[in-house]
């Protein structure tokens, strides 16, 4: 069972909670958990006065296990810097889940906030709900986006997904907004549903993977031919897709596969393989 945490009462303000991962609580008592000071909006308070806890944190991080329960939407970098074990939160995630992960997993049950997996390097996210944005993407300020490890989204993704995204792979089962793949420089991107536009603006490398509706590429993309199929890791994706090469604002060298099927709006490539 390891540690769980079950939260008392709904939070007001966002509550700071980067104690709450394996790694910082690896071989730690409940009553020493109890202990740590968080941050709720601008006031120093204690674990135990937002949470009963159970269990005893693992010593082993390669088997520990963390479970946090509740409604826990407004709290701030749940798994921050992880590097084993595995996460449970059982509910409404936050915002910053997972930031600059480095290894195990996370699973969120409900919807995540935004900023997920911001910065990380290894490891596995898996949200059974939807997520916000900036999915995989610098935090403010920052041009590091997500350098390794993989996040599934089994709803839907926001805006700015993959922001500065350097490697690693996102995997989004229902749509995603404006600005898929934004600045990305390497890694894989697949959404299965609809894409609202914008996507793989200022791309320089990797791939994004469009299997739903995507409005038009960007007229900075050049077709480049027709694919039957792809691959995301070990998996085929079948299309067929049209495939678009960009950005060419700033001589990128990213690929961008849209579904044929579900993009008839798009047959005006289909004359550039008649010549």
């Amino acid at each position: 069972m390891g540690l769980v945490l079950e939260l008392k009462r709904p939070l007001k303000s966002p509550v700071h909670l980067d104690v709450l991962s394996t790694d910082r609580l690896a071989g730690i008592g409940a009553r020493e958990v109890a202990d740590l000071d968080v941050w709720e909006g601008n006031r120093k308070v204690k674990i135990r006065t937002l949470f009963n806890i159970r269990g005893e944190a693992d010593t082993d991080l390669q088997v520990a296990t963390l479970t946090v329960v509740g409604n826990l939407s407004a709290t701030r970098r749940i798994g921050y810097k992880m590097t084993a074990g595995n996460l449970y939160i059982r509910g409404e995630g936050g915002m910053y889940i997972g930031e600059s992960m480095r290894g195990g997993r996370i699973v969120v049950e409900g919807n995540a906030g935004s900023w997920l997996g911001s910065g990380m390097k290894s490891g596995m996210i898996e949200v059974r709900g939807n997520a916000g944005d900036f999915i995989g993407a610098a935090s403010r300020g920052s041009r590091k986006g997500m350098d390794g490890g993989s996040i599934l989204v089994r709803g839907s993704g926001g805006s700015n997904v993959g922001s500065f995204m350097r490697s690693g792979t996102i995997r989004i089962l229902g749509d995603a907004e404006m600005f898929l793949g934004v600045h990305m420089q390497g890694g894989t991107i697949h959404v299965e549903g609809n894409c609202t536009g914008r996507a793989g603006a200022h791309m320089t490398g990797g791939k994004i993977v469009v299997s739903g509706y995507l409005p038009n590429p960007l007229p900075s993309f050049s077709f480049e031919e027709i694919r039957e199929q792809t691959r995301i890791e070990n998996e085929a994706i079948r299309g067929p897709f049209y495939v678009f090469s960009g950005d060419n604002n700033i001589d990128g060298d990213g690929r961008l596969f849209v579904s044929i099927g579900r993009n008839p709006q798009m047959r005006w490539c289909e004359r550039f393989l008649e010549e």
